[in-house]
């Protein structure tokens, strides 16, 4: 009897102690994963992918230090530079971004994108209640090659749960005349690759001075584009002809990380009867920590 009451004695202190490690033992940490390239690929009807748009982005201690687009037309690679923890300049050279704050905000609320020192555009930003860009106008001072357009303002509106569903877009044109376009998007369950991306803000501004992006609301979605559908404004509001319908075709790893969706994209004319087909594959890579 006393011998079992040893055992017992000295075998509860062991237990408690097992129960106790493994009660606290920490949980194992989910995977940090940061969005490091973006890429679209016209697919060709021999199936042949020809590279269309490139962004890459590097970080340093989780924070973004790089923007990087290449088109087919051109290239640019941005430096990021902070002070008091908020992004204040990103350079190319002699090619400046400039953002600027209003007291108390920690998101930029304007923009000058100058080259050789010369001021070529400037941006204004406004963010709703979220945080999220609402609106973005930009003004050209010097006009892109070929361009014709002095100002473009785009309006972002969102879901209550935050999800960008429309994006309409308003030029002016140098002789005064006013086009407008909207896009609406419906939209999957999972994740937008940019989600997380913590600079939006400039990716927002840098996209757009490269004069290749026409649809920035892209950075903004909280979950991945299924479909859109674009159409021109008849003026007061009410939507005209459909311009382009597009669908996409997405492909997620195991943790829900978009890797790649193919688009199948309509495009309408009013001179020709049946639409132009386009498909583009995007893919996106991720470092994860």
């Amino acid at each position: 009897m006393k011998r079992n009451s040893l055992l017992i004695q000295l075998f509860v202190p062991v237990l408690v102690t097992v129960i106790f490690a493994c009660k606290h033992r920490p949980d194992p940490q989910p995977a940090t994963c940061q969005l490091t390239s973006t890429t679209d690929q016209l697919i060709e009807a021999n199936g042949r992918l020809t590279d269309e748009l490139q962004r890459t982005f590097t970080y340093a201690n989780a924070l973004v230090t790089s923007i990087a687009e290449r088109s087919t037309s051109q290239e640019a690679g941005f430096l990021i530079e902070r002070a008091s923890q908020r992004v204040v300049r990103a350079a190319n050279g002699s090619t400046l971004i400039l953002l600027g704050y209003t007291s108390g905000t920690t998101q930029p609320t304007s923009a000058t994108f100058s080259q050789g020192g010369r001021t070529s555009s400037t941006y204004a930003m406004e963010y709703n209640s979220s945080g999220r860009m609402s609106r973005i106008v930009e003004r050209w001072s010097v006009l892109p090659a070929n361009s014709l357009t002095v100002e473009r303002s785009f309006t972002f509106t969102y879901d209550n749960a935050g999800n960008l569903t429309t994006e309409r877009v308003r030029f002016t044109l140098l002789d005064g005349a006013v086009v407008e376009q909207e896009t609406e998007y419906t939209l999957e369950s999972k994740p937008s690759p940019y989600t997380h991306f913590s600079e939006r803000a400039l990716l927002t501004v840098v996209a757009l001075t490269q004069s290749v992006e026409t649809r920035p609301g892209r950075f903004w979605h909280l979950t991945a584009p299924a479909a859109y559908k674009s159409y021109n404004m008849a003026g007061s509001g009410i939507r005209g002809n459909l311009r382009e319908s597009s669908t996409f075709a997405t492909t997620y790893d195991t943790d829900s990380k978009l890797m790649s969706q193919e688009q199948n994209a309509l495009l309408y004319q009013l001179s020709v009867p049946a639409p132009i087909t386009k498909r583009n594959r995007q893919a996106f890579s991720y470092q994860c920590n």
